[in-house]
């Protein structure tokens, strides 16, 4: 039915402003890229973005949710995860979604995604390191947690920049490896 939210024509129309929007993200910073600058990209008129979005913020909220649609089930905790595990799907995850990846780890202090990403493992997080480090103290505890999530979304950031010279796969190792030498 035409004008229904889910029909064939929107979510073409949608994905395509979507679409448009990252090509421009990868090239600028998201607070300088314009609803006319996304439009002649998609080859639509403003009316037609504004039947979808408010305006660029919304278009990148829409964006960072459907990220998180999509990673929330791949970053659930499974039964018997480690940490290393769950790491490595996360960094999968942000390069096969490299653009966006890029600008919600730069931004990582107002970012929903990261916040609900690292909420999810913050338990065997803590319980990994009360093994790994012999510590009881809950605030130590919270310490190298906080390092944990800065320096991983600090080192992911740099290898996304980077271009992923190397496999994610190598990249998780080496911050376990960086994690399991810090005492």
């Amino acid at each position: 039915m035409a004008g229904t939210k889910n029909n064939r024509r929107t979510r073409y129309t949608r994905q395509a402003i979507k679409d448009s929007f990252l090509q421009l993200l990868a090239e600028k910073d998201p607070s300088k890229i314009t609803v006319t600058e996304i439009c002649q990209q998609a080859d639509i008129n403003r009316g037609t973005f504004y039947q979808h979005f408010r305006d660029p913020a919304d278009l990148f909220s829409q964006i960072e949710q459907d990220l998180l649609d999509k990673i929330l089930p791949i970053l659930a905790m499974r039964p018997k995860d480690h940490l290393e595990a769950w790491l490595n799907r996360f960094i999968e995850v942000l390069q096969e979604n490299a653009v966006v990846g890029r600008l919600i780890l730069k931004d990582y202090q107002d970012s929903r995604l990261l916040a609900i990403t690292f909420n999810e493992v913050h338990d065997l997080a803590i319980s990994e390191f009360r093994q790994r480090f012999q510590e009881d103290n809950p605030q130590l505890l919270e310490y190298y947690f906080a390092y944990f999530v800065k320096g991983t979304i600090g080192t992911i950031l740099q290898w996304l920049e980077d271009g992923s010279p190397v496999p994610a796969q190598a990249l998780t190792g080496m911050l376990i490896k960086v994690l399991q030498n810090t005492q």
